[in-house]
């Protein structure tokens, strides 16, 4: 019978695909009591729009540059991520996320329906956390490692849905000092990121 199962795409499968969906990744992580109030805010907003799943306050954060996905990370590899990190230089900055923004949808796997990353993006802070974006990326080729585009939209997602919502300018921004970076890794079911670095930025 379990034969059977893992033919079909049962626990042997699922369980392989999860071990294929490491994440690691540079990333900015707001405050917990911060955090915990963009949760509370999108709850409120998503109901809105008919959904009720929302990022958790301790999986919330604002991606920089992945530096591996798929499976685990090599030990070289993940060394040469920790010599990166080292190499970062530059001054805390502030971070306000105003607009609420629907970014491209994502189809899942298995033609499921496609998903909508509702976004939270911000005016104060964008321009410092692609100067890190870009320090990054420019260490990552020194290193010969993969990097992403040249550029990129920092933004904080709030959830994932089946249809866009309308741009929203919000009156009370969430703001917070950013005084460092991480390097974490993720996978499904994880109820927090795994905290591998942090990083001080100057002030």
């Amino acid at each position: 019978m379990e034969i059977q199962l893992d033919f079909f795409g049962g626990k042997a499968a699922v369980e392989e695909a999860r071990a294929l969906d490491h994440r690691y990744y540079f990333t900015l992580v707001p405050p917990p009591a911060l955090a915990q109030k963009m949760e509370r805010g999108a709850r409120m907003l998503a109901l809105r729009h008919g959904v009720r799943k929302v990022v958790r306050a301790e999986r919330q954060h604002v991606s920089l540059h992945i530096v591996e996905k798929g499976r685990e990370i090599a030990g070289d590899l993940l060394d040469d991520a920790l010599e990166i990190g080292n190499t970062i230089r530059r001054p805390g900055f502030e971070m306000a996320f105003d607009m609420v923004r629907t970014f491209g949808a994502k189809r899942s796997r298995g033609g499921v329906r496609a998903q909508y990353p509702i976004v939270l993006t911000c005016s104060n802070g964008a321009r410092d956390a692609k100067a890190i974006y870009a320090d990054i990326r420019q260490q990552m080729q020194r290193f010969g490692l993969s990097v992403g585009p040249r550029s990129m939209e920092p933004h904080l997602t709030i959830w994932y849905g089946p249809g866009k919502v309308p741009d929203l300018i919000l009156r009370r921004p969430f703001r917070w000092p950013v005084r460092s970076f991480w390097l974490v890794h993720t996978l499904p079911g994880m109820r927090r990121p795994e905290y591998l670095a942090e990083w001080p930025l100057s002030r």
